[in-house]
């Protein structure tokens, strides 16, 4: 009995927990329900507005997770390893190349010179076979009379012999002068292959932490900077050089010790010093240069000493000072405010040069920002790697926004230098058109999340917008991407025409065209867009304003042709409220119509107003844009399910109407000159009026 009524009573309980594990789901499905129901826009068009850079950065952090940004940042940095080795590597081996041809060109140039400038004194012979000859010139003018000996002649001695000073030949001043400078050259090319094998030793960098890649990005910014490779490139030319001076020398037979030659040596040979006490101390005085070398280090380290010493006995010397002007020496007490300000100086100044690394680091510090834009560029750029080019935007939340338009930039000199400004590569817009138009609407999206705005802003945008392109592919967040940063910046960014082209552009090519979806956000800034653009109408700006009204009224037709597809992601509140609000302003495009007049409007696009020519070309452009942003846009929502109740037989009466007045108002006659700008596309527009025309016909 106990047994049963225990099984009972657990049954029991089992079946209330069930219940109660039931309701509590129950409870939850509601609060999640709920929750939903209140996060779900209810459509209310004066609530919505666009995102603040606050909210737009706080996307933009989340949407990429931290392991994605690690894998970005250390494939970035073992490409530049990669490339950075290989550099330092080829120059090594340059080095080890020219130094063993230098070593030998030194050596043979040597034992030419050996020979050559023997050419520069004078014979030792010399001297004796003068001398000899003063004797048999004195013998010769004695005359023998016995018992007499007369002498005759008047010959001076054998001091004279040697008051004639020694004159070198010409070619062997020349030929000297060539030799030496040509081991000069040889001898140069060699001391500063030295130089450039210490400079890679210091420029070595290993590992491939984030720390360790902006250590090697500095280092590799400072290659460049200072030109490194244009010295190693210059080396085997002074090699070259001192071969044709070899060669040229060997066609002079004489040379002396001249002073032509030890000016010339001396000049070369001063100027190869030069250089080497510039290469010396230019990495002392500036941190990111790369000649460095160990008698760099020791003059740096010397300096730093010398400093430190001065300041401390500047300090010392003050301190003693102010003792005795506070000890009674009234003599020091008139220059004491002065001593104090010299002994504050000293104190500040001692000991704050930092030490050799330390002041690298200090930079590196300093431009964090800069060098971390450059690691991911530069991955980009020495591989030329697509790879790296879609993974920016991974990263770009960890720059700052000013270093996003910079990583554009660079990306540009890049390609520039590469390719040329004209000649980009097929694949960037027809095999791929997807990574970077990607990366730019990134960075666009990471301009709009400034909170700032600081003047020159429309600069940032303008070089990331230069990147953007519509291809023959797209994505969905491609497109929702470009539709929403494009729509924003047009309403902030008016003094841009070509922002809302290409918006426009976007919404027609990849959701009209390739079938992108619209979402409700993507709808309310295609919205916007078409407000203040139908706001802006100005009928005295002639065919610019009419142009971008009629795509404004396209915008209109395009949103409400995504809203009744059943395509696009809208709740049934939000597809009632964009409805209503579509019906509202096809009213206001009929409104439009009926107030336009066409008087004076070519003559704010066209060249030359009042010729026949541009009469006659006028009714073809109005007729492009009226088919193409009114017409067919028009066509295509009446024969979607739904549509034809939105559009009023009024509206198409209208438009043949508003075609009538453009032709009567731009005739067609015109004299013969000028027909040829008249184009047999225009009786495309009365086609399409028919098939519009018909489809209210049928009903």
């Amino acid at each position: 009995m106990s047994s049963s009524g225990t099984h009972t009573s657990s049954k029991s309980l089992n079946q209330a927990e069930a219940v109660q594990d039931g309701n509590e789901k129950a409870c939850v499905a509601q609060v999640v329900e709920k929750k939903d129901t209140e996060q779900e826009p209810e459509g209310d068009f004066s609530k919505w507005t666009f995102p603040s850079p606050e909210v737009i950065q706080e996307e933009l952090s989340k949407e990429f997770t931290h392991e994605q940004k690690e894998k970005v940042w250390s494939e970035a940095a073992e490409a530049v390893k990669t490339s950075y080795d290989r550099l330092l590597g080829r120059w090594k081996e340059e080095m080890d190349t020219l130094l063993v041809y230098a070593g030998v060109s030194s050596a043979v140039l040597t034992a030419f010179n050996v020979e050559s400038y023997h050419l520069l004194q004078p014979d030792p012979t010399d001297p004796t076979l003068a001398v000899l000859k003063q004797i048999s010139a004195q013998l010769n003018g004695y005359t023998f009379t016995p018992p007499f000996l007369n002498a005759t002649n008047t010959t001076a001695g054998s001091g004279n012999v040697t008051s004639v000073p020694f004159q070198a030949p010409a070619s062997a001043v020349w030929l000297n002068s060539l030799w030496f400078s040509s081991l000069v050259f040889s001898f140069a090319a060699a001391l500063l292959a030295l130089f450039v094998k210490q400079w890679i030793y210091e420029a070595m960098v290993g590992g491939t932490s984030r720390e360790s890649a902006r250590l090697r990005q500095y280092r590799f910014d400072g290659l460049l900077k200072w030109r490194v490779g244009t010295v190693v490139v210059v080396l085997p030319i002074l090699l070259q050089l001192a071969s044709v001076l070899f060669l040229a020398g060997l066609l002079v037979l004489l040379w002396t010790l001249h002073n032509t030659v030890a000016a010339i040596a001396s000049v070369l040979v001063g100027l190869v010093f030069t250089f080497v006490i510039g290469f010396t101390l230019l990495p002392v005085f500036k941190s990111d240069c790369s000649y460095r070398s160990p008698a760099s280090f020791a003059i740096y380290t010397l300096l730093r000493y010398t400093r430190n010493t001065v300041f401390r006995a500047i300090r010392h010397l003050c301190k003693v000072i102010y003792r005795r002007c506070t000890q009674g020496a009234m003599w020091l007490d008139v220059a004491r405010a002065q001593f104090e300000m010299l002994g504050k100086f000293g104190y500040n100044q001692y000991d704050n040069m930092p030490t050799w690394r330390g002041r690298d680091q200090n930079v590196i510090y300093r431009q964090h920002d800069d060098l971390n834009r450059r690691i991911i560029t530069t991955a980009y750029s020495t591989t030329a790697d697509k790879k790296f080019l879609s993974s920016m935007p991974v990263i770009f939340s960890d720059l700052p926004i000013d270093q996003v338009s910079r990583c554009f930039s660079d990306i540009h000199e890049f390609m520039e230098a590469e390719w040329g400004q004209w000649h980009m590569p097929e694949r960037l817009y027809y095999r791929d058109a997807i990574t970077l138009p990607l990366c730019s609407a990134y960075g666009l999206r990471h301009i709009l999340a400034r909170s700032d705005k600081a003047p020159g802003w429309t600069d940032d945008v303008e070089i990331v917008f230069r990147h953007y392109f519509i291809g023959k592919e797209h994505t969905e967040k491609l497109a929702e991407l470009a539709c929403k940063s494009l729509c924003q910046l047009v309403v902030e960014d008016r003094e841009n025409p070509n922002l809302y082209g290409k918006a426009y552009r976007t919404l027609e090519c990849m959701y009209d065209e390739r079938g992108a979806r619209h979402t409700y956000d993507t709808l309310c800034h295609a919205k916007a867009v078409y407000e203040v653009e139908m706001a802006a109408w100005d009928p005295s700006r002639g065919f610019i304003s009419f142009r971008n009204t009629t795509q404004a009224i396209f915008i209109l037709l395009h949103i409400v042709r995504h809203t009744i597809s059943g395509q696009s992601e809208l709740s049934p509140s939000q597809t009632s409220a964009m409805l209503a609000w579509g019906q509202q302003q096809l009213s206001r495009f009929h409104q439009w119509l009926q107030d336009l007049e066409w008087n004076g409007l070519h003559k704010g696009c066209l060249a030359v107003p009042g010729e026949p020519a541009a009469v006659l070309a006028f009714p073809h452009i109005i007729s492009r844009y009226l088919v193409r942003n009114l017409i067919d846009p028009l066509i295509a929502l009446c024969t979607m399910p739904g549509g034809r109740a939105l559009v009023s037989e009024e509206l198409v009466s209208t438009i043949e109407h508003t075609w009538a007045s453009a032709r009567l108002a731009y005739p067609r006659s015109a004299d013969a000159d000028a027909r040829i700008v008249w184009c047999t596309a225009l009786d495309r527009i009365d086609a399409r009026l028919a098939e519009l025309r018909d489809i209210f016909s049928k009903d």
